[in-house]
Parts: C-alpha cells; structure tokens; sequence
C-alpha cells in the first residue's frame, strides 16, 4: 500500500494540477509586459526585472504562512484565503499609479498565489504515497510546463488588446474562478482530527540540520532560476535581436518541451530512479546552456534564425526542469509525514528564497548582450551537478 493512495476523499487531478500550475502562469503572463511596464512607469529595465524578485519574496514569505496554516486551520480554509489573497494582489496591480504601488501589489498577488503550490503539495502528499506520489508529481508537472507555454502567449495577446493593465485584469478574473472552483469542489484532507500547533522551532532545526533538505532546496531554486531567468531575461534579449516584446510570448509554445520532461518522467520512473533521473536531468541542462552559449557568441544575421537558435537550447533546458523538479518535490519530505503542512511551507521558504535572491543577482548584473543569460544558466547548472554529486558521495560513504 505504500506506493499507491492514501487517502480516498481527495480531489480531482483537474482541480490540483490547476491550482499547481497557477503560480507559474500568474508569472509567466506577467512577462511578455516587461518592456511596456518599464517605460510606461518611467523605470529602468532592470527596475522592472525586479518585480520578479519581489514576486518571489512574497511568494516565500506565503509559502511559509499558508503552509502553517494548513496544519493548524485544514488544507481548505488555508488554500481559501490565499486564493481571496491572490485575488486582493490582482486587482491592487490593476490600479497602481505608481511603481512602488505596482511592487506592492506584486507582493501582496505572489503571497497569495503561494498557497496554489504548498498547499496544494501537501493536499497530493496528504492522499498519495511512494511512486504513485512521483507519478502524479510527474503529471501535474506537465500541466504545469503548458502553463509555461500558454501564459506568455496570453500575456502577449493581453498587451497588445490593453497593454500591461490588461494582463492584471485577466489575472483578477483567474484569481475570481479559482476561488469559486475551490469553494465547490476541494474537500478536507488533513488526516488529524483536528487543528495541529507544531513546535515549528524544533521542525525547523531539524531540518537546517537535513543534508537532503539542503540540498534538495538548492537543486529545486537552481532549476527555477533558469527557467525564470528566461521569462524575465528573455523579453530583452528578443528586443535586442529586433522583435517586439510580445514577440516573446510566442516562444512560450516552443518552450513546452518541459511538458515532455515531466511526461518522460512518468513513464522512466518505471525503469530508473528518480535519483538517476535528476543527474541525468542536470547533465541535459548542462549541454543546452552550453549550446546557447556557442549559439549567442554566432548569431545569425536573420531575426528569425536567431530567435529559433536561442530557443532550440532552452527546450533542452526545459526538459531538464521537467526531469530534475518533479523528483526532488516527491521525495524530498519523506521523513516529514506528521508535520507536512508546515515542513513543506519551510521546504518552500527555504527554495523560494533562493530563488528571490538568484533572480535579484541575475536582474542586478544584467548586462544587455545576448551572451549574459546562457552564461548565467552555464554557471547555475554546473553548480547544481558540483551539488548533486557530493551529496550522494555523503549519502553513500560506508
């Protein structure tokens, strides 16, 4: 019974895979309008990268609070008022005058929206077990990567119908369904019987102290700071070779071959580890960087060649996140049953942070050349590997 379902009040993969893949559409839709914001509120270009950091930020800080208030409230108040949150954020974002106004607001949406990823982790991990965890982590991580494709087109069509104001109101809209969706349809499925207080200091000293946990949380945020850095670097680097930014959103369908990461995922995980998995995923991100990188320091004189000469790397890259993420999320609170709730919202802190301050390193050092990202994403790959070889060299000492 180990690797099969836990628990039988669950629901449905539709509802969950959604509520997973919210967060990154939320942010991916907000891409494509970049540019238009940084010009629009007078700022420079990597004023306006920031408002990807200060998503992250907000996204950690929700990630610890709604997670502790999924032990200590259930699963569903706590995913109900993130979702009210998110809504709260959106609408907020909608009638900013300001930046300042507009980075709050970004604040207050991604706090919200945090509660779509740990809640709704600890919901799959509440009903799941073993492989049959990995393979709906597998799963959704496919409908998460079309997300990846489909919200930088809808942010381009979003722009180009209203401009950046436009792209907020959509997300107001989705923050509105999501909430009446969850209200129907997602039950209780805490396995206690009633409201849990964790002593959250001893939980989080324990896990400061979990090699795994560590390394886990470096592994995940290195992998989502390459895929991010794309959304948030890569709207630039098609103005450089002389597209427009909405131009942007189309490569988004190209870069759902992390979609077939996460659906070969499924189907290896039947023959191979998810241990071999994720090394050979790293490997994989290793050789697309380094592809893009040969690839920048020769572009092709043609727009359209140039375009298609950076992508064709990045959906090796994307596969690989497909590959690496999925078995690290499965796997990485497995000594952690009785407390799910708040040790995936540390998880999630821990990685979340991370990836706020990458992502701030990355918008801070920006330097407008094509070479800057591959390079960036060359580095961040190279120390995942160095990572992920001496932990199992620890974890397989006699």
């Amino acid at each position: 019974m180990m690797d099969s379902v836990l628990n039988r009040s669950r629901p449905g993969i539709g509802l969950l895979a959604i509520l997973l893949a919210l967060p990154q559409l939320s942010e991916t839709i907000y891409t494509p309008v970049l540019p238009a914001i940084a010009q629009g509120f007078g700022v420079s270009e990597s004023m306006a990268q920031l408002t990807m950091s200060i998503y992250f930020v907000g996204f950690a800080l929700g990630v610890l609070t709604w997670g502790w208030l999924a032990d200590y409230l259930g699963r569903r108040s706590a995913m109900l008022a993130g979702l009210l949150c998110y809504g709260m954020g959106a609408a907020g974002a909608i009638f900013s005058s300001e930046f300042m106004l507009l980075l709050g607001a970004r604040f207050l949406l991604a706090f919200g929206i945090s509660v779509g990823s740990v809640v709704t982790q600890t919901v799959i991990r509440d009903c799941f077990n073993g492989k049959a965890l990995g393979r709906l982590f597998s799963t959704v991580g496919a409908v998460i990567s079309l997300s990846l494709a489909i919200g930088p087109v809808l942010g381009s069509l979003g722009a180009l119908a209203g401009g950046y104001q436009a792209v907020f109101i959509m997300l107001g809209g989705t923050a509105l369904f999501m909430t009446l969706w969850a209200g129907l349809s997602l039950p209780e499925t805490h396995p206690g019987q009633g409201a849990v207080r964790n002593n959250q200091g001893s939980l989080l000293a324990r896990m400061i102290r979990d090699r795994k946990i560590r390394v886990y949380s470096v592994m995940v945020a290195g992998a989502n700071v390459v895929l991010f850095g794309y959304f948030t670097l890569g709207p630039f680097l098609v103005e450089q070779i002389g597209f427009c930014a909405s131009v942007f959103g189309v490569t988004g369908v190209l870069i759902a071959g992390s979609a077939l990461g996460a659906m070969f995922n499924r189907r290896l995980l039947t023959r191979h580890s998810g241990d071999q998995l994720i090394l050979r995923g790293c490997w994989l991100g290793l050789l697309g960087a380094l592809l893009q990188l040969i690839v920048t320091l020769f572009l092709p004189s043609i727009p359209w060649l140039a375009l298609l000469s950076i992508i064709a790397p990045m959906v090796l890259m994307v596969i690989a996140f497909g590959l690496i993420v999925p078995n690290l999320l499965s796997s990485a609170l497995s000594e952690y049953k009785d407390e799910l709730g708040t040790a995936g919202a540390l998880f999630g802190l821990s990685y979340y942070l991370l990836i706020a301050a990458g992502l701030s390193l990355v918008s801070h050092h920006y330097v407008p050349v094509a070479g800057y990202m591959p390079a960036v994403f060359l580095v961040i790959f190279l120390l995942m590997l160095m990572a992920w070889f001496h932990y199992q060299r620890s974890i397989n000492k006699p």
